[in-house]
C-alpha cells in the first residue's frame, strides 16, 4: 500500500460562495463553513445531512447548490433543483419511481387493441421520481431530500444500498426485458437502475428538523452539518442583501429588536431566519415608511433600556405575527391584550 488516500474516478471542483441564489430568486448567504461542508460532501461523493432549527436555510441551500451548477456549466443541460417532499407515509420506492398498477389494469381491460399491447410491458407503467432521476443521470443533477425525520423509521435504512452503490431496483420490471419500441416511458428502465460508466455522482441535499435520531449505518454514509443559529454580523449581511434598498439605520433597528425578541425566556418556537426575512418584507411593503421607522426607534430603545419586565411590551410590534407563529409564544412575551393595556412602548 503506497498509503496515499483513494482517489475518485472525477475531479474535484470546489463549489464556490459567490452570489448564491435561493428560493424565488433570492440572494442566500452560507457561512464558509458551510460551503466547506458542500465540498465535502462533493469530494467524497456523500449526500449531505443538514440540521437545525426550522427556518435556518436548509432547504434554500439546496436550491442555492442547483443555481451555482446551473450557472458554472452552462451547457444547456437541465441542471435545475430535484425535490423529494417527505412525508409520514413514505417509502423508499417512492423516492426512485412510481409504478402505476390501476392505469395498467385499466389499459389491460380496454377493448382498444393499442391498450391492451401497451399493458403487456409494465415498463410503460414506470416513471421515475427525483432521487431515482438523480442517480440515474449521466451528469451531476442537486436532488433535495427534505425532512428525512419524518419518515417511517425504515426509511434511511432503504436507502443504504442506493447510496453506497448508486443503484436501485424496480421489482415489477424483473424478468421483463427493456422494449425501446413498447413505448417512449419504457425506454431505458430496466429491474436495477444505475448511474451511467463515468458520470459524475449527483449531490443528495438531505435536511432533518432533528425530530427523532436518524438510523446510524444511514448517518455513517453522509457528509453532515449542522446549521446554527447565524451571528449578528451575518444576520446584518443577509439583510442588506435581501433589502439594500432600505436605509441601513432601519435595518440595524429592526434587527435590533428582532434579536432582542429572540431572546425572550420561555419561547417554544424561535423565530429564526425565515421569519426574520418575511418580517422585513411585510415592514417594508404593509406598512407606511414612517411608521415603520418611528415604532422600529421606539422598540430598539426600549429593548435597550428595559431591566426587569421582559416580555412585556411587544403587543404593537408592527407584524409581530410574522415573527412568532404559536398563541402560547405570543402569551409567553405579553402580546395578548397589549394594545388595549397600553403596556406597548409606541
Amino acid at each position: 500500500m503506497s498509503g496515499e488516500p483513494t482517489r475518485r474516478k472525477h475531479g474535484f471542483e470546489p463549489l464556490l460562495e459567490n452570489e448564491m441564489v435561493g428560493r424565488l430568486g433570492k440572494p442566500y448567504q452560507p457561512s464558509e463553513a458551510l460551503i466547506e461542508a458542500v465540498n465535502v460532501a462533493l469530494a467524497c461523493e456523500m449526500p449531505l445531512l443538514l440540521t437545525g432549527e426550522p427556518g435556518c436555510g436548509k432547504t434554500d441551500l439546496a436550491w442555492a447548490v442547483a443555481s451555482v451548477l446551473d450557472r458554472d456549466r452552462n451547457d444547456g443541460r437541465d441542471r435545475s433543483l430535484l425535490e423529494c417532499h417527505i412525508r409520514s407515509d413514505t417509502r423508499a420506492r417512492d423516492l426512485f419511481y412510481h409504478y402505476d398498477a390501476v392505469r395498467r389494469f385499466g389499459d389491460g381491460q380496454l377493448a382498444d387493441a393499442a391498450a391492451q399491447a401497451r399493458a403487456q410491458h409494465p415498463a410503460n407503467y414506470v416513471t421515475l421520481q427525483p432521487l431515482g432521476h438523480a442517480l440515474v443521470s449521466p451528469y451531476r443533477r442537486v436532488v433535495l431530500v427534505d425532512e428525512i425525520d419524518k419518515a417511517p423509521r425504515d426509511l434511511p435504512n432503504d436507502l443504504l444500498r442506493a447510496l453506497d452503490e448508486n443503484t436501485f431496483e424496480i421489482p415489477e420490471l424483473a424478468g421483463q426485458e427493456d422494449d425501446a419500441s413498447s413505448g417512449g416511458t419504457a425506454a431505458g428502465l430496466a429491474a436495477t437502475m444505475a448511474s451511467p460508466v463515468g458520470a459524475e455522482r449527483s449531490l443528495i441535499i438531505i435536511t432533518s428538523n432533528v425530530e427523532r435520531q436518524l438510523p446510524e449505518p444511514f448517518l455513517r454514509r453522509c457528509a453532515f452539518y449542522h446549521i446554527e443559529f447565524p451571528r449578528p454580523n451575518r444576520l446584518r449581511d443577509i439583510l442588506e442583501a435581501h433589502f439594500g434598498d432600505t436605509d441601513g439605520e432601519t435595518r440595524q433597528r429592526a434587527l435590533a429588536v428582532f434579536l432582542a425578541l429572540r431572546a425572550e425566556p420561555g419561547l417554544t418556537k424561535k423565530p429564526a431566519t425565515a421569519e426574520l426575512l418575511t418580517w422585513m418584507l411585510a415592514l417594508t411593503t404593509v406598512f407606511p415608511r414612517q411608521q415603520v421607522a418611528e415604532s422600529l426607534a421606539a422598540f430598539a430603545s426600549w429593548v435597550q433600556s428595559r431591566a426587569s419586565d421582559q416580555g412585556r411590551g411587544w403587543g404593537q410590534l408592527p407584524a409581530l405575527s410574522s415573527l412568532l407563529k404559536l398563541r402560547e409564544d405570543l402569551e409567553t412575551v405579553g402580546a395578548s391584550g397589549m394594545e388595549e393595556a397600553g403596556d406597548a412602548p409606541v
